[in-house]
């Protein structure tokens, strides 16, 4: 398939499926004799296994090196697991602070419902009564 239909599968631009091959964050595409990328199932398999690690929020240069010793074979694979514990330390401690964000959040919540919306509701009544006060003044 074409750069354009993988980029449309992927939902990847054409410009970064391209800077993507050329730093070697996917392996090389397959091309025609002529030499226009010919992008098979394969291909969209390692963009596809990318993606999710760049979504994990693992540095490019952290997948590259992983894709690179994957291919180089069997005995990286102490290497690659290496990559992979190192990326999941990072995503569990992405994981707490997003957590710990929303604790704070669903606090806050909790505290609207039970004490803020009261609070807004005696001031909005206080300022009405002092309205109707000055109306009657005049």
């Amino acid at each position: 398939m074409t750069i354009k239909e993988a980029s449309e599968i992927t939902g990847i631009s054409i410009d970064n499926l391209r800077y993507y091959e050329r730093i070697g964050l996917i392996p090389e595409v397959p091309r025609t004799a002529s030499g226009i990328r010919d992008y098979d199932e394969m291909s969209l398999h390692w963009i596809d296994f990318a993606m999710r690690f760049k979504r994990g929020g693992m540095p490019l240069e952290a997948i590259r090196e992983y894709i690179q010793l994957a291919i180089n074979g069997e005995e990286t694979k102490p290497a690659r697991k290496e990559i992979l514990l190192e990326a999941k330390e990072d995503l569990e401690k992405k994981m707490a602070e997003i957590q710990e964000s929303l604790d704070v959040i669903n606090y806050k919540l909790d505290i609207y419902d039970k004490k803020c919306e009261p609070i807004t509701i005696e001031m909005v009544n206080k300022w009405k009564e002092k309205q109707r006060e000055i109306e009657n003044k005049k």
